[in-house]
């Protein structure tokens, strides 16, 4: 049997109402340490992602950890692009162990996660990892994530595709 193309797009794609954005940590002290990705890099990725998400109205869950008394407030680039968003700062190195965190997930109502940040062997991999588990679809903007060498970087995003992670970049 034949089979017949049709002018749709495909069920694995994102689109502008399928997904919570999730960025996590991006401030200038862990930026500091980052050295997987020039910095300069990152934040370009970073504020495409972030101006892409305003742009398509995707529902985009801001962290940090440690703002006031250690890593600095979220980059200009996103705070830019999300004016009046609520930061959510926290304790944990998980976001997902956030309350705030999960309760934005869960009122965001959407079932395809996509995550970027710092540091990618800690802060991406800990809500990825936990996401999976309870059942979303999990994505991950390698380019707008980064950490602290680039055997840190790449091990992380292994094991977050291993565990059924899809790994994309900011474009």
């Amino acid at each position: 049997m034949p089979i017949t193309a049709t002018p749709s797009a495909g069920k694995g794609l994102l689109t502008p109402t399928n997904h919570t954005l999730i960025l996590v940590d991006h401030q200038p002290q862990m930026a500091f340490a980052t050295a997987s990705i020039p910095i300069s890099t990152l934040r370009t990725n970073t504020a495409l992602v972030s101006a892409a998400a305003r742009d398509f109205e995707i529902p985009t869950i801001l962290t940090t950890v440690a703002e006031k008394s250690f890593s600095g407030p979220i980059f200009h680039e996103i705070r830019t692009a999300f004016p009046d968003a609520e930061v959510y700062d926290r304790t944990t190195m998980n976001a997902w162990e956030d309350a705030q965190v999960t309760d934005a997930v869960n009122l965001a109502g959407k079932s395809r996660i996509v995550l970027a940040g710092l540091w990618t062997s800690v802060c991406i991999t800990g809500p990825v990892l936990s996401a999976l588990d309870q059942g979303f679809e999990v994505f991950v903007i390698t380019d707008a994530s980064g950490d602290i060498s680039d055997e840190a970087h790449e091990r992380a995003v292994q094991r977050m595709i291993q565990a059924g992670a899809r790994p994309m970049t900011s474009l």
